[in-house]
């Protein structure tokens, strides 16, 4: 198979979004542009998270100018469960069946409800197959797609954030003997990859930078999570041991300890993960220590760890064999060179292919649109087949022509008489239509008293009690908002969702309601919209949905400091709609 000449490649990270295009250059890849985006910290907001990361992948495509392509992500490894697992050696075509029932004995969820895929690797014992298996649940793959395609990106290729560090640092490091480890510190977890040779070994650990944060809003209580995670930007780091401040405040100095407490938690899942390593994976002591995630940024940490493991320490050079475009920004790329393994990663398998790992996952929806798009060229020769059989049966009947004709005449003189009857029934039509119309009107108006006051209750019942305000509510028919026209009752005037006046008359029924706001300025900030609108989804009076959540919200400000109050507005689709 082909491979393309560039592609968009994401790690979908759980605090932050990267992504980086790449494009091939001879026989290996050249970073032409690269954006990074943050999403909320607080994991109160992981329920808006898909919904983020629509918005925030719309505005990175945007910026680096992707007009379209191929796509690869990474997604984030707490959601994936990983498994080494061996099984006897057996022929080619009964792997995949006992790899299957590996899964269903390993995976801790109903194969049907995962997304798995699996890899044997490398043989290290005669007698059998070492495999690794990774596995996703559905719906949570379901819904990370969902939020790629509101924004206009459709992924090839789904890897896991291990496995494309993993390729990457093969590419970069190929020269390495030994055994060598790769410690990747994201928000949410940490990444154990233990390299040698071809052998392979992954661990992930739940606990992270944002353990950081967690632990400091413990300490200096009252404070809201984002407000901590500033606080933890500007002045955390990882302190020697002893009383050592740094010279900086004593909050300071306090911020620095508790880090280094979560730092050292980290350390003892390592050297746990090394003696599990050496003794059950049959694994050599490691050589080096590479860094990488933006959990590592905190000053000190690398000689946090080179205390800690007397071994050679470096930060992990994810484009050390990767050309850079001139166009890139050296000054914003090298401090975060070390973050961009995933990104990397998943290039390689794209452009260069032939990596160690290829191990993908399959999203459903994925999957049936490649099999319809394999059938485009069979249905379109179907469709020249049948026109060509329509023009063998035109060709065919053309001799009855002149036939048909004249019977058609003869059943018009016949049907002549009858033009006079036709013209009364179409009268007597018209009338009972205009009267079916009239006590249609008359027998929906109790319903729409009820139904008006019910949907008026709900949004009350579901608004949150703090922060947020409706400023106006107004009806939409199909994709037009209506407007209360002062000259005469009812709704005369309308306008479409670009704002555009009409004054014609809008038949048919109310399919959404839009709602005006404000939030107040608040240490939450927006997200207590996404909280609004999640509580709707909750709702039976409105058909809010994980696929059409995102185009719910169509404005949410962004809070700047310079207010007391910002604009919001949402489009609510109703579950049933409510006659005109």
């Amino acid at each position: 198979m082909a491979h393309p000449s560039s592609v968009a490649a994401l790690n979908l990270g759980m605090q932050s979004v990267t992504m980086a295009i790449f494009e091939a250059s001879d026989g290996g890849l050249s970073l032409s542009r690269f954006a990074r985006a943050e999403l909320v910290a607080d994991p109160v907001a992981d329920a808006s998270r898909n919904g983020q990361l629509g918005i925030v992948l719309s505005e990175l495509r945007t910026k680096l100018q992707w007009t379209g392509g191929t796509v690869a992500c990474a997604v984030p490894s707490q959601g994936v469960f990983a498994r080494f697992v061996k099984i006897p050696k057996v022929e080619a075509d009964k792997v995949e069946q006992m790899l299957h029932f590996e899964a269903q004995q390993n995976v801790p969820y109903p194969i049907e409800d995962v997304s798995w895929g699996y890899q044997v690797l490398p043989e290290s014992e005669p007698d059998s197959l070492g495999a690794l298996i990774l596995a996703t649940k559905l719906d949570q793959l379901e819904a990370t797609v969902g939020a790629m395609s509101s924004a206009g990106l459709t992924p090839d290729l789904i890897d896991t954030s291990p496995v494309a560090l993993y390729n990457a640092f093969r590419f970069n490091y190929p020269e390495l003997e030994g055994c060598s480890l790769l410690i990747d510190i994201g928000a949410r977890a940490t990444n154990l990859l233990f390299i040698e040779g071809n052998h392979l070994f992954i661990r992930t650990l739940p606990v992270g930078g944002s353990s950081i944060t967690s632990a400091l809003q413990k300490r200096f209580e009252g404070r809201a999570f984002s407000e901590i995670e500033d606080i933890k930007r500007v002045d955390a780091f990882i302190p020697p041991p002893g009383n050592y401040s740094g010279g900086k405040s004593a909050e300071a100095a306090e911020i620095g300890k508790i880090a280094r407490t979560v730092m050292t938690r980290i350390h003892n899942e390592i050297t746990r993960s090394i003696t599990f390593y050496r003794t059950n994976q049959h694994g050599s002591a490691p050589m080096r220590v590479f860094l990488a995630g933006g959990g590592v940024t905190l000053p000190y940490t690398l000689e946090f760890f080179n205390e800690k493991l007397s071994l050679p320490i470096e930060f992990f050079n994810s484009l050390r064999r990767v050309s850079v475009a001139p166009s890139v920004d050296q000054a914003e790329l090298r401090p975060l060179v070390h973050c961009l393994g995933e990104c990397t990663g998943v290039a390689l398998r794209e452009i260069v292919g032939d990596c160690p790992l290829e191990i993908s996952l399959k999203a459903p929806s994925l999957e049936r649109a490649k099999a319809d798009h394999a059938r485009r060229p069979f249905l379109i020769a179907a469709a020249a087949l049948l026109v060509g059989t329509i023009g063998l049966a035109a060709l065919y009947y053309q001799t009855a022509t002149q036939r048909i004709a004249a019977l058609n005449a003869e059943i018009s003189a016949q049907a002549a008489p009858l033009t006079g009857f036709k013209t009364q029934l179409d009268t007597l039509s018209a009338e009972r239509k205009a009267l079916m119309a009239e006590a249609a009107d008359l027998a929906a108006a109790p319903v729409l008293r009820s139904a008006w006051a019910s949907l008026i209750n709900e949004l009350n019942a579901k608004l949150p009690e703090r922060n947020i305000w409706i400023t106006r509510l107004r009806p939409m028919v199909g994709t037009r908002i209506l407007e209360p026209d002062p000259s005469k009752p009812g709704w005369a005037q309308t306008s479409g969702k670009d704002g555009a006046e009409s004054s014609e008359s809008q038949p048919g029924a109310i399919t959404a309601l839009v709602i005006d706001g404000l939030y107040l300025e608040n240490e939450g900030g927006p997200a207590v919209v996404d909280g609004f609108v999640e509580a709707l989804a909750g709702s039976p009076l409105f058909d809010i949905t994980e696929q059409n959540k995102a185009s719910v919200v169509q404005l949410r400000a962004t809070q700047s400091g310079n207010a007391w109050a910002y604009d919001y507005k949402l489009i609510l689709p109703l579950a049933r709609p409510l006659p005109l």
